[in-house]
């Protein structure tokens, strides 16, 4: 309204001017009173008629610095809003090459547990925890500078990923370091795992079809070699043990046998038992052949010819077979008073010989066992990958997501751009009160 005033000040001071010159007729005083309501009109409908935001709002005239503050709006518009919204339609709808996704799911499954595990009885229990843990230490090798450096090797990534044909903000330089190439590879993989059900899910993106099915197969190879060596170094140092104790017990049975072979030699015996059942068998003879002598015998005593040369024959003969049997019983009970050199104090040291021997063998059996099948449990395959998806060649590009893409520029921009336009209109009007 002061403003409205200060601009019909002039007519209504023409007015009171002439009003001062002389008494006015009362046909100019009305005259002169409709002018000063009709200026007073105008005025007024002035003030109240809307004007342009950006012209910075109303009054009768404009206000100094609002040709100044319109074009800082303006220009905040090209740069916010119209500089991000064509480079992102130029980049996003004609730059941006496309990327191909090839997804596997698979999931660990154990294999047969070992006779080591079963013994032990700890393959029921811990299969399930175990299987859990290798699956999660498996997400982690996919993302890994491991995985990254075998895939390079084995196929090539850095080539891969900085094909000619590629826009510069999507390909990769092949003269960075290995540890941007991890970088990259974070981008794009993505591994998975559903703690519920301990499926995996990789996605890999990769600039044409063939790489990205090449990638995918090759990270399912080294998952499920991975997965085996997990294992691996505790079943190697099983195998080592079991190596030792096959060697040690193979030293032990030789010292058996040689101990053996030289109580034997000593003896004089191969075999204490199979000779003392020869040496009875023998003293069996000759105690039969004793008893039918002496009946010989008896009957030429009771006859008149006792002192015929044939009863002096057969009593030689009774007393040599008298004297074999003693020789022969001492052989096998002993002679003197500790029956030193008799069969039964050889049969006893063999028989201690022996028991050594039958233990070193069968330590060298159980040992030659547990070696096999610690040799065997390192060569069995422990765990599997059972692939639900199996990767196969994209036909269609899905990244990038175009519009999703363009409008996580532009919408930002937008926003913040009036945003930015809000606080500058909320400090102009407070500065001009």
């Amino acid at each position: 309204m002061p403003e409205a005033v200060h601009a019909q000040q002039p007519e209504i001071t023409v007015a009171l001017a002439d009003s001062e010159r002389g008494p006015l007729s009362p046909q100019d005083a009305s005259f002169k009173a409709k002018s000063i309501s009709r200026a007073l009109r105008r005025a007024a409908n002035k003030s109240r008629a809307p004007t342009s935001v950006i012209a910075g709002g109303g009054g009768f005239q404009a206000r100094r610095g609002d040709r100044a503050f319109r074009l800082g709006v303006l220009a905040s518009f090209a740069a916010f809003v119209i500089a991000p919204f064509l480079v992102a339609s130029i980049y996003w709808g004609l730059i941006a090459s496309k990327q191909y996704v090839t997804e596997t799911k698979f999931s660990l499954r154990a294999g047969e547990a070992s006779s080591l595990d079963l013994l032990s009885g700890g393959a029921m229990g811990s299969q399930a925890s175990q299987q859990m843990q290798d699956a999660q230490v498996l997400v982690n090798f996919i993302r890994s500078r491991s995985m990254v450096e075998a895939l390079d090797r084995k196929v090539g990534l850095r080539a891969m990923f900085s094909r000619s044909g590629v826009d510069y903000f999507s390909s990769f330089d092949p003269e960075d370091s290995v540890e941007e190439l991890e970088k990259y590879w974070k981008r794009r993989i993505d591994a998975s795992l559903d703690m519920m059900s301990g499926i995996i899910s990789v996605n890999v993106r990769a600039f044409t079809p063939s790489d990205s099915l090449a990638i995918a197969q090759n990270v399912t190879d080294l998952s499920e070699r991975l997965v085996n060596e997990l294992s691996t170094r505790s079943r190697r140092d099983a195998l080592a043990q079991a190596r030792t104790e096959l060697t040690r017990a193979e030293e032990q049975l030789k010292n058996a046998t040689g101990s053996m072979r030289d109580a034997r030699n000593t003896e004089g015996v191969l075999d204490a038992p199979a000779a003392a059942e020869a040496i009875n068998k023998l003293i069996t003879t000759l105690r039969l052949e004793l008893s039918a002598t002496q009946e010989d015998l008896a009957l030429h005593s009771d006859s008149a010819t006792s002192d015929s040369p044939q009863a002096r024959l057969l009593t030689a003969r009774v007393q040599s077979l008298k004297s074999q049997i003693d020789e022969y019983s001492t052989q096998i009970a002993g002679g003197g008073e500790r029956g030193e050199g008799s069969l039964a104090q050889r049969a006893g040291v063999l028989s201690m010989h022996q028991i050594e021997l039958d233990l070193a063998r069968q330590r060298y059996a159980l040992a030659a066992s547990m070696f096999e099948n610690a040799r065997v449990d390192l060569e069995t395959q422990r765990a599997y990958l059972v692939s639900f998806l199996r990767p196969t060649l994209a036909e269609k590009s899905l990244y990038p997501r175009r519009w999703i893409e363009w409008g996580i520029i532009v919408a930002p921009a937008t926003i913040g751009w009036l945003a930015l336009v809000a606080v500058a209109f909320l400090v102009r009007d407070h500065m001009a009160k």
